[in-house]
């Protein structure tokens, strides 16, 4: 097996032999320029999309918000109506009759 040692400095030679072969060229300005505004450009769509979830996802939870606030108050209100409906539909107790002997 390899050690470590031995596997940087075997990189290190690669590297040294890749830099006396291949002699680094520098890219032409037009080809920078229009690569940036490229990516500049890519940039601005990903952050407005990414505004634009945030805002949907926060609008979604504040209609969310209001729609529970909303009928959470409606039942608490209309309560006693409930109750009172709840109350009429139940049988009465009633004295227990006495037959009528003939």
């Amino acid at each position: 097996m390899v050690k470590k040692g031995n596997l940087s400095r075997d990189l290190l030679r690669i590297e040294g032999r890749l830099q006396e072969v291949f002699q680094p060229i520098s890219p032409r300005i037009a080809f920078v320029e229009d690569l940036r505004s490229r990516l500049d450009q890519e940039m601005a769509k990903r952050t407005k999309s990414k505004k634009v979830k945030t805002g949907l996802l926060v609008a979604g939870g504040v209609v969310g918000l209001a729609v529970m606030v909303v009928t959470l108050i409606r039942s608490l209100t209309t309560w006693p109506a409930k109750f009172q409906s709840i109350s009429k539909s139940l049988p009465r107790m009633r004295k227990p009759e006495q037959a009528t002997s003939i």
